[in-house]
């Protein structure tokens, strides 16, 4: 296991697209759209905002490409914050993504995926909440045992996903808008508003839930210390990967919205279900179906394979608890830090599916304090430290930071404002943290 940490520098450009694709494209853009269209009433609103959120992953993508021009290693924000604030926020991104990040990521798609079994095997089972909650559970269990169980069986089953995810979504793509009734198109510009106000800060939270869609937008900076020829291939391969995932998601969005009434997908998890149903009939639809929850099923793969070995790099390097560090015996995997995930990930699929729309906020707010962090370091950098060698640089400084901080600052008070519960709880379990990391600093 000791190679996790001494990997060499092997990724192209190409592969590290690859990366970004796999790391992004999930379930947030098979179930965020219907909340997010719940909230603007609006269609053409709800392009605007999957736009303006591949904008936002695009800026801090370009942001923390500087960062890792000046320090091309692996680690992601738990390096960036060590650099520039010290050990304290480190630990703190290490506590909020086993706590928040993985789990209830984890937890969102397990119930997202249950809602589309759902509609290919309907049957009186998965009619309850409960056994719903039960079938999720059974399902992030499944996969924490096979993690377990062995680096190559888990990564021959991820590698398998990947293929089909981008399979599954181009092919949704072409033979959607092949399907499409273009005398529809009208739909892309409709507004169902049953309210006549809308509040600035109802926008800024459904904003923050499409951010949930592009999560991973920073996964490259996690390996930037296995790619090649980091300070020309980084920066390329964070704008163009996030780029091409933002047309996806506007493509995509944009046959949900042709393909079926607004009315029919306010507020609904499982929009991708709806529009192949009215797309391509009831039995090439289940298809279709089958491909989505493959998917999902990929991306609950890949969150449980992945986010255990961000806990075992960072306590490894004692910035997070050790006991997370050790490796089976047998397996040779993290299988603590696996189990653990598991837990916690279950936990949240009993908080239950009614509460998808706090879980989104409640996650979005959390992942939204340290990168928020990061990116005003990198402000922080340039005129603490202009000396340091930067092979590339933000273009349009200081606009570019400026646009990704003001927008991670409206959608972090929208979400205040609107669910003062879900981001108040986000701020306890962060300052939970710093209580943590005093504890554990006096044992060591």
């Amino acid at each position: 296991m000791e190679q996790y940490l001494y990997l060499k520098r092997q990724l192209n450009f190409f592969s590290s697209v690859m990366i970004i694709f796999a790391d992004v494209i999930g379930s947030g853009i098979f179930m965020v759209t219907g909340y997010v269209f719940g909230i603007t009433e609006n269609a053409f609103l709800v392009l605007v905002l999957w736009g303006l959120g591949g904008c936002v992953a695009i800026t801090g993508s370009l942001c923390y490409a500087e960062l890792l021009s000046m320090w091309p290693e692996n680690g992601g924000e738990y390096a960036f914050l060590k650099k520039i604030y010290g050990p304290l926020p480190s630990f703190l991104t290490g506590w909020i993504s086993l706590l928040v990040g993985f789990t209830t990521s984890i937890a969102l798609t397990s119930l997202t995926l249950i809602s589309y079994f759902r509609v290919i095997f309907p049957c009186q089972v998965l009619s309850s909440p409960f056994n719903q909650s039960i079938c999720a559970a059974c399902i992030i269990a499944f996969f924490g045992m096979i993690h377990i169980i062995g680096v190559k069986k888990g990564i021959s089953i991820q590698n398998a996903f990947t293929a089909l995810k981008l399979l599954i979504v181009f092919s949704l793509i072409v033979f959607g808008f092949y399907k499409a009734d273009w005398y529809f198109a009208k739909r892309l510009i409709t507004d169902y508003s049953t309210t006549t106000h809308k509040n600035i800060f109802d926008y800024g939270l459904a904003l923050i839930m499409v951010m949930f869609a592009y999560s991973g937008w920073n996964g490259l900076s996690y390996i930037a210390g296995e790619v090649k020829n980091p300070e020309k291939n980084l920066p390329r391969a964070m704008f163009w990967g996030i780029f091409w995932v933002t047309m996806i998601y506007i493509l995509l969005n944009s046959i949900f919205l042709i393909s079926t009434p607004g009315i029919k997908l306010m507020n609904e998890n499982a929009v991708g279900v709806i529009a192949s149903l009215n797309l391509f009939g009831d039995n090439f639809s289940k298809i279709i179906t089958i491909g989505i929850s493959l998917i999902l099923l990929s991306s609950i793969s890949v969150q449980i394979m992945v986010g255990p070995r961000v806990y075992y790099a960072m306590s490894k390097d004692k910035i997070i608890f050790r006991s997370l560090s050790r490796v089976n015996a047998r397996f040779q995997t993290p299988d603590l830090a696996i189990f653990i995930q598991v837990i916690i990930a279950i936990i949240y699929v009993f908080i239950g599916e009614a509460n998808i729309n706090n879980l989104l906020v409640y996650m979005g707010f959390s992942l939204s304090i340290f990168p928020l962090l990061t990116v005003i370091g990198l402000v922080i950098m340039r005129y603490k430290a202009p000396e340091l060698n930067r092979p590339y640089k933000v273009p349009f400084f200081p606009y570019i930071p400026f646009f990704y901080i003001a927008l991670s600052v409206f959608m972090m008070v929208a979400s205040i404002v609107q669910l003062p519960k879900e981001s108040f709880t986000a701020i306890f379990f962060v300052l939970l943290g710093i209580v943590f990391y005093y504890w554990y600093e006096s044992t060591l």
